[in-house]
């Protein structure tokens, strides 16, 4: 029976799965939600939707993952344990390579030729590969990291909403708009934090974006923040010596035109998504177990 190929793109947000025959043609596509590796035995849920989800697109069934090689970029693996956790499920493919999100991205972005990608979504995570070396920025997770992100803007647009409301900032169209969302109450905005996760906070990003091409202050503060955080991972990969990097993710073209124009002009398109990537991956763990 023909080899088949699946790679996997998970992150904060949401998850996709693209299965090719040999030739690289595609044959179906799946999705998932949130999937990042920390989220534990949800993320490995979502992440076996998508690729079941990819499987019956294509006309397949559950029989057919004995032959399919899948490659998995998954955000949230930068941590050992997450790492571990993953590697550790039982999986039904031929052969599964694992990596972080970062990686697949970049091999999607540059086909495995030096580069730097910045996935710039919900999360952030900036990763380098010159002469086959690995030089990972940031990507720390949303309680230490993420600056930049949809997540840290969205945050902040909450955190300076209940400011407003307490009197500490202006209360412009943004601040009214975020502070509807939860009733005008700080409680509320207490008690929907307990169990929000960075897609939550990421939601809130959208407004921020609109309200700032309408020059609400408290907006385009927010987005000059992030932007500066943005340039400080820009920064690094290209003294890396990163000649380009590609970017990755749905806020990266809305945060672009806001970076400065000797760091803009070094943003590439990448040539391929992070499934593409996966698909890599899963061909070159293909190769592995076939030639044994």
């Amino acid at each position: 029976m023909t080899e088949l190929f699946l790679g996997l793109d998970a992150g904060g947000t949401r998850c996709g799965a693209r299965l090719v025959d040999a030739a690289g043609k595609v044959l179906g596509e799946g999705q998932g939600g949130p999937a990042n590796a920390r989220l534990g035995a949800a993320a490995v849920t979502e992440v076996m939707r998508a690729c079941r989800g990819a499987v019956a697109a294509a006309g397949l069934g559950e029989a057919d993952f004995a032959r399919v090689h899948a490659g998995w970029g998954i955000a949230g693996l930068q941590q050992e344990t997450a790492r571990d956790y993953i590697k550790a499920h039982a999986h039904p493919f031929a052969s599964l390579s694992v990596d972080t999100d970062a990686y697949g991205a970049w091999l999607g972005a540059f086909g495995g030729k030096d580069g730097a990608i910045l996935i710039l979504g919900t999360g952030v995570a900036g990763l380098a590969v010159i002469d086959g070396k690995r030089t990972p920025v940031s990507g720390w997770g949303a309680e230490i990291g993420d600056e930049g992100s949809g997540m840290a803007i969205g945050r902040m647009a909450v955190r300076k909403a209940l400011w407003a409301l307490e009197g500490m900032a202006p209360m412009t169209p943004l601040m009214e708009e975020v502070l509807d969302a939860f009733g005008r109450s700080g409680e509320a905005a207490t008690t929907w934090s307990d169990t929000a996760v960075p897609a939550d906070y990421a939601r809130f990003a959208p407004a921020v974006l609109a309200h700032a091409d309408r020059r609400d202050a408290m907006a385009i503060g927010i987005l000059q923040d992030a932007t500066r955080d943005i340039e400080r991972v820009v920064t690094r990969l290209l003294d890396i010596g990163a000649p380009s990097i590609a970017m990755i993710g749905g806020l990266f073209p809305k945060m672009l035109p806001w970076l400065a124009p000797p760091l803009r002009v070094r943003i590439v398109e990448p040539a391929g998504d992070a499934m593409d990537g996966g698909v890599l991956m899963a061909r070159r763990a293909a190769e592995g177990v076939l030639a044994t």
